[in-house]
This record gives structure tokens, sequence and C-alpha cells, in this order.
């Protein structure tokens, strides 16, 4: 009786720590995650690094960055949600999965302080 108890408690330990490796697992690979995105016509573009996002403004000489700012994140069973205010305006960011982006399903919409809201889809790509 002691035996088959004693091989229940490790097989429950077996499985809570296969369980933990793949939560860490996601969540490392989601953390050290550098994307590029850009609006559908190329109105907006930026890169999202950990919790920061630097969005993009063209120039006479190529593409640069024009400001970096901190993001609020929360993730999602697939993807996360980063929230930021730039300029007065706030930025969400959706990105549904990241094992498949798609402008289907990733979105930036930006509203003004006067509750005027513009969505944009989004094409993304994960950096190397």
């Amino acid at each position: 009786m002691r035996v088959l108890e004693r091989e229940n408690l490790q097989l429950a330990i077996g499985s809570v720590i296969v369980l933990l490796f793949l939560v860490f697992k996601g969540n490392m690979a989601y953390a050290s995650t550098n994307i590029t995105c850009e609006t559908n016509f190329g109105e907006k573009s930026f890169t999202i690094e950990d919790n920061s996002v630097a969005f993009h403004q063209d120039n006479i000489d190529g593409r640069s960055i024009s400001s970096i700012g901190e993001a609020k994140s929360q993730k999602t069973h697939t993807g996360f949600k980063k929230t930021m205010y730039l300029n007065g305006n706030k930025h969400y960011i959706y990105i549904h999965n990241l094992e498949k982006l798609s402008s289907n399903n990733d979105f930036l919409a930006i509203t003004s302080p006067k509750g005027h809201k513009m969505t944009y889809p989004i094409n993304c790509n994960i950096a190397q």
C-alpha cells in the first residue's frame, strides 16, 4: 500500500514539474523576443522589446526611432497586450498568437483624449 502511495506522489510531483517547465519555457520565450511591426500601408511602425515600445518615424536618411515608451504588458494564453500613452494618446497593441503572427488578429488601436479611436491591422515579424 505504501509503495502505491509513494508512486502516486512521485507521479503527481513529476506532473507538476513538467507543467511548471512548460509555463516557464513559454514565459522565457516571450521575455526575450523582439518584434517589429508595421501597419498595412506603413503609416506606423514600431519595435516591441520586453517592457518598452519604440515607435519609428521616416526621415530623409531612412527610418529612425522617434520615441520610446514604457508599456504596461499583460500576457494572454498565446500572445500579449501592451498599453502605453504617447503624446497624450493611448496606444493599445494586441498580439493574438506569438507562434502565428497575423494581420487578421493583431492590431494597434490609438485613442485620443477626446475618445476618437483608430484601429490599424499590423504585420509583425519576430527579430532574430
